[in-house]
């Protein structure tokens, strides 16, 4: 068994971002081989994978493997990404021996049958005067892209035929689910309660896995684990599940809540309550639904969400919907009554302004019926707000060699957030997440103290600070570590309290959020000793 050979019994894991070392297969059905004088070339094809497996690694790989011959190799993000971003896409090929290298190399990219623009091509030297080339191509993901591929093709004058690999781009992409709950009367009572079919819809998702769960009143009634889904044209995924509820004449609240790859939870839900109504000479009870729907996702501070309330059911059209906030009435909310048979269906929406206040805010929705009260409910704002943290970071002296370097995290809404430190752009080891502490006004806080060896010698040593939240990009903050002055670096954007000032003879950095746990390079330079009560200016890293 030949190296190749053993070589493909190392495979992939089938989850994006888990993908080890690729196996390698032939472009035709085997080795491909010329002979021109005394040179044997051999075109071979590497199975794509996430641009975090292989690394600055790929080139010792190859020539390790390869034992010279040329190989091409296709990496992507390492984790999923939803539709309207943008991911790279690197394309390496080579070895090619120095001597007969030359600028006729070509580096192609297609998605599906279209050729795609990329970034000029780019020479590697390597090890044994063999040298890479390598290319970047950027995609910008859309929902139908399920099905579709990214291809990078190598040609040169010393290959029998070009390289080629392919990696499909449902591999590193995430499409969100959008939910809706749908009522239907299953023509069943008994006495004052009445039966109704809440059907969830799940539309448009990918990948396939999700978590579905019908709650009540807040309480799980009913958990499924990957329910049956059918595909879409598009290659997304699409389901329903129906729950039979009883309704009485309290009021009840139904939620379906879903999970899908790992993601946090959405839900959307509708409230019921048997209304009774004279009909001749009886009377009888008859569910009335209300719903009331908000956004799938959180939102920023100085973003707007909208609420939606919806009903059928009314016997006349002296319908109002009231909309207010902290008891303050929102101003032009839209409000439409239309008849439905001998019925009327009500619809009524309003915009609702976020500030990073509205952590403790609510709003009520009012509803009366021919001048008489008939429904009210109260929407809390936290969960549709999130208030993305302010990172600070700063050191003080412990003794003649510690210097203890604190990342502070303010500000911030939901609670979770993970910290890690960084020197010199390397991961220190696992740190241990600190309790968040939660603040009067229902934001959080969260410290953690670094201690560090400064007696050690060497080049200038750059600590940071990354912290994530909620999925978001991650922010950062960073220092030069002095063994003489108290520093303090603020991360752009972020609030301090008034009147800070800082304290140093180094300039300090403001990092913006980046997009990759990859670290950027940073060009923090000494600068002559400022004085009392002069704020430093901070460099922007290329």
């Amino acid at each position: 068994m030949g190296w190749a050979d053993q070589l493909g019994s190392i495979r992939p894991a089938p989850e994006a971002g888990q993908w080890l070392l690729g196996s390698f297969r032939a472009v035709s059905s085997g080795c491909h081989q010329e002979q021109t004088g005394s040179t044997v070339s051999e075109s071979l094809t590497m199975a794509t994978t996430p641009a975090w497996a292989l690394g600055s690694l790929l080139p010792t790989l190859l020539l390790g493997f390869t034992a010279g011959q040329p190989f091409i190799s296709l990496t992507g993000p390492s984790q999923r990404t939803t539709p309207g971003d943008s991911v790279p896409f690197n394309c390496t090929a080579g070895p090619f021996n120095s001597q007969h290298f030359s600028q006729d190399v070509n580096v192609t990219w297609w998605k599906d049958s279209d050729e795609h623009p990329a970034s000029a091509q780019r020479l590697v030297p390597g090890n044994e005067g063999n040298d890479f080339i390598t290319s970047k191509a950027w995609v910008t993901l859309a929902r139908q892209d399920v099905s579709s591929e990214i291809t990078c093709k190598v040609t040169h004058r010393a290959l029998a035929q070009p390289l080629q690999t392919t990696m499909k781009l449902s591999q590193v992409l995430r499409v969100v689910p959008t939910l809706k709950i749908t009522t239907e009367h299953s023509g069943t009572s008994v006495r004052a309660q009445h039966r109704v079919n809440l059907t969830c819809h799940v539309r448009h998702f990918y990948p396939r896995h999700l978590q579905l769960t019908w709650m009540q009143n807040r309480r799980m009634i009913q958990t499924l684990v990957s329910p049956q889904a059918t595909r879409n044209p598009d290659g997304t995924y699409s389901l329903e599940h129906t729950w039979q509820a009883e309704v009485t004449p309290d009021e009840h609240e139904f939620a379906c809540w879903v999970v899908h790859d790992e993601q946090p939870p959405l839900k959307t839900n509708i409230t019921l309550q048997a209304q009774e109504h004279r009909q001749g000479k009886g009377r009888h009870a008859q569910p009335q639904p209300h719903k009331l729907q908000g956004p799938l996702q959180r939102s920023e501070p100085g973003t707007r969400i909208r609420l939606t309330y919806t009903s059928s059911g009314f016997s006349t059209n002296q319908v109002t919907v009231t909309w207010l906030k902290n008891k303050h009435k929102l101003p032009k909310p839209q409000t439409s009554i239309r008849r439905s048979g001998r019925t009327y269906n009500v619809t009524s929406s309003v915009l609702v302004p976020l500030t990073e206040d509205d952590v403790l805010s609510h709003v009520v929705c009012y509803v009366e019926h021919k001048l008489m009260p008939f429904f009210q409910k109260t929407i809390d704002l936290d969960q549709y707000l999130r208030v993305p943290p302010a990172v600070t970071v700063s050191q003080s002296s412990t003794s003649s060699s510690l210097v203890a370097v604190t990342c502070l995290v303010q500000r911030f809404y939901p609670q979770n957030v993970h910290l890690t430190w960084l020197e010199d752009c390397r991961t220190l080891k696992d740190t241990e997440q600190p309790t968040s502490k939660k603040k009067d006004d229902g934001s959080y806080t969260v410290e953690n103290v670094l201690l560090v060896n400064a007696s050690v010698q060497g080049l200038e040593r750059v600590l940071t600070c990354m912290v994530e939240h909620e999925g978001q990009l991650p922010k950062r903050a960073n220092l030069i570590l002095s063994t003489t002055a108290h520093t303090t670096c603020k991360l752009i954007g972020s609030t301090g309290a008034a009147g800070d000032e800082f304290h140093s003879d180094l300039h300090l950095q403001e990092v913006e959020p980046v997009t990759a746990p990859a670290c950027r390079n940073i060009n923090l330079q000494p600068s002559p000793r400022a004085s009392s009560g002069e704020k430093l200016q901070g460099l922007i890293g290329d």
